[in-house]
């Protein structure tokens, strides 16, 4: 302090002292932050780099409301109908609940079908988890009946079920006429009227294609769903026979109150 003041010095900076024209000199210390994809160049200035946009998974609110629900299955109408896929015979499942149509991977592998690749699509299956689309076929000729129909299906593992038809390609085909009670449907097609018979829960068959690929049992055919049905019924029915079974021994327990609390005594 002393050696600054002999030395005419500002005690602050350390520059020469002036009672009226000194002023000490600003000193701050500067960040300069640099944004995603940015970088300085040569001469300072800050510039964006050219960065290849990733691809996006894309959500797709597709539902197929029957493939791995069991709970829900008065919610929408389905029906097992044969059908022709290549001179294959296949057995689709028409689905009133499902937003898109979708065809298994083993199908479009064993019968050398065209995939074409798109953006990943999340489905969203009818009990809330996703599974990952792998891509799509357009113009399937499918044989429903004498008549041919062409198909674009999301392909999509659809646990044992060779094809199921939603509601885009119940769309194209005007009005339909649908029997869910006996299991059939009509339409027009090409001016001619169309009527075709689906299969009951007792007829329906182990012969899709993705049952011989798999080499087991398809795991979601609707005799399965209703058999675990009947049993989740019955276990219900025997839990509430075994609930008033207990009722019985302590009715002093469980007996219904129709009078109001005793009243609490005031300390």
């Amino acid at each position: 302090m002393e050696e600054r003041r002999a030395k005419g010095l500002c005690f602050k900076c350390g520059g020469k002292f002036h009672p009226t024209l000194h002023k000490c000199p600003e000193k701050s210390l500067c960040l300069l932050i640099l944004g995603e994809g940015e970088t300085l160049n040569d001469e300072g200035e800050i510039v964006a780099l050219e960065v290849e946009d990733e691809e996006e998974e894309e959500e797709l609110e597709a539902e197929c409301k029957l493939i791995g629900v069991l709970g829900k299955m008065g919610e929408c109408n389905t029906m097992k109908l044969e059908a022709r896929l290549a001179s294959v015979d296949i057995e689709v499942l028409v689905d009133s609940g499902a937003s898109h149509s979708f065809i298994s991977p083993a199908l479009t592998t064993a019968l050398s079908l065209k995939v074409t690749p798109t953006t990943v699509k999340k489905i969203k299956l009818g009990d809330g988890h996703r599974v990952m689309s792998e891509g799509i076929c357009k113009g399937i000729k499918l044989t429903l009946g004498s008549k041919v129909f062409e198909v674009d299906a999301l392909v999509l593992e659809s646990g044992g079920l060779d094809m199921v038809l939603g509601v885009p390609w119940l769309s194209t085909l005007g009005m339909v006429v649908m029997d869910w009670k006996d299991l059939s449907m009509q339409f027009w097609h090409k001016g001619e009227m169309v009527t075709l018979h689906g299969q009951g829960s007792g007829q329906l068959q182990q012969g899709c294609l993705n049952s011989f690929l798999g080499g087991g049992e398809n795991k979601w055919n609707c005799d399965g769903w209703w058999t675990q049905l009947e049993k989740e019924e019955k276990t219900v029915e025997a839990g509430q026979q075994g609930m008033k079974g207990v009722l019985k021994l302590f009715p002093e327990v469980f007996k219904e109150e129709l009078t109001l609390p005793p009243i609490k005594k005031q300390v």
